[in-house]
């Protein structure tokens, strides 16, 4: 489904949520995805969310309150936000992240989210206009599995 995905990429494309637990691929396949769709010339930013909503609030809170990085994530072509959920809870964020996606969804903007929360998880951690938009937007998919850089280091372990 994401090769598919990758390879008939538009700015209409749907908004994906990767979620599950750590280690399973979400922030491997969001890179791929990313790769592919560069390569088709669209413009594409990817950051973790803790990053990128240092960067937001920092210009929001400058002298000048500049909003070229706010700017800059409504109207990208694709943005991929990794690690929802690893931010610090504050109005200003919860706030933030609303706006970026609400105004990318009104836009018909797609955005790709991962997170390791689970859907309890992230109703317990965002308002319900965030859930709502999460959960029924854009189209979800749920990991599971090993996490892989675990298996990874203990067949190293046994090869040596």
């Amino acid at each position: 489904k994401c090769r598919n995905y990758a390879a008939g990429f538009t700015k209409d494309s749907p908004s994906l949520l990767f979620y599950g637990k750590t280690g399973l691929g979400k922030t491997h396949l969001s890179l791929a995805i990313a790769r592919e769709v560069i390569a088709k010339g669209y413009e594409v930013i990817y950051d973790s969310i803790v990053n990128l909503l240092d960067k937001i609030e920092k210009e929001h809170f400058s002298r000048d309150h500049d909003t070229g990085m706010i700017d800059l994530v409504t109207s990208t072509d694709l943005l991929i936000l990794d690690d929802l959920g690893t931010e610090y809870e504050s109005p200003f964020y919860n706030s933030t992240i609303y706006n970026i996606i609400n105004t990318r969804l009104n836009h018909g903007l797609p955005t790709i989210i991962s997170t390791n929360m689970d859907y309890a998880a992230i109703r317990r951690r965002y308002e319900d206009r965030v859930v709502s938009r999460l959960t029924s937007v854009y189209t979800c998919f749920e990991f599971k599995g090993k996490d892989v850089r675990l298996q990874i280091k203990r067949n190293n372990s046994k090869k040596q």
